[in-house]
């Protein structure tokens, strides 16, 4: 069993392991119109994604903290040498979308291991939240996270 985090801003809490933003706007790794769900290896890399996204002054928001634990045996892993050559491109590239979006059609794992971006030593999830399986998933209620303002 792994856990992973999300931290998302108060009210959006309820809605988290949706993919309802992500299907609306796409993200790195799936294409605009597919729900997907993007989980992080620790707070501190949730975190940091916020923070490399969002306006400086988005750290004053309300934000929560969701941990998801997840069934080793439900999560795909992705080597590096599988990805496409542009995955750690700014912004996203079209080839991690393709990729991330051929992975969730497939609907085989719920979850998708990959190098983070921002630490490519680190990891993200990408969780499909349509699979079967994915209401299994032990989501905790959310806590409440701030950022340190020196940010």
């Amino acid at each position: 069993m792994a856990t992973f985090y999300r931290i998302v801003q108060a009210h959006w809490a309820d809605s988290a392991m949706t993919g309802e933003g992500a299907r609306l706007w796409g993200g790195r790794w799936n294409p605009q119109g597919m729900a997907a769900v993007y989980l992080a290896e620790s707070r501190a890399l949730a975190a940091l994604e916020i923070l490399v996204h969002a306006p400086r002054e988005a750290i004053h928001l309300e934000w929560r903290a969701i941990a998801v634990e997840v069934p080793d045996v439900w999560i795909a892993t992705a080597q590096t040498a599988d990805l496409p050559a542009d995955w750690q491109a700014l912004p996203s590239s079209s080839g991690a979308r393709r990729f991330g979006g051929h992975w969730l059609s497939a609907g085989i794992n719920v979850a998708l291991r990959l190098p983070s971006v921002i630490v490519p030593q680190e990891h993200t999830l990408l969780v499909q939240p349509l699979h079967p399986d994915a209401a299994k998933l032990r989501v905790s209620d959310p806590e409440v996270f701030r950022f340190d303002p020196r940010f």
